[in-house]
């Protein structure tokens, strides 16, 4: 098969193929909601939110008080193949001090 018959069919195959994507929302509105659900979380705590230090959004990490941490992680969410849609919230996993 030459090359000119080949390359429709290549492009035809590639369009048909499944491709997986990601996230659909911009980084910004992304790391939007995720500092909003931290934010939200240091509201809800008072301890937190009297001895807070930062918000480390690249790690999902509360600092606050004397060297605690308030560790966050992406809820588990099951999606059907070839979903596209908004990375799943932030939702709080462990602290290494208690939060109240």
């Amino acid at each position: 098969m030459s090359h000119e018959r080949a390359a429709p069919l290549l492009a035809a195959a590639l369009a048909l193929a499944p491709i997986p994507l990601r996230a659909a929302l911009p980084p910004q509105h992304q790391n939007l909601r995720d500092l909003e659900a931290m934010v939200a979380f240091v509201r809800q705590h008072a301890r937190v939110a009297a001895t807070l230090r930062s918000i480390d959004l690249r790690r999902f990490v509360i600092h606050f008080g004397e060297d605690c941490e308030a560790r966050f992680e992406r809820q588990r969410i099951e999606h059907p193949p070839g979903w596209a849609g908004p990375q799943a919230p932030l939702v709080f996993s462990r602290a290494t001090c208690p939060v109240d």
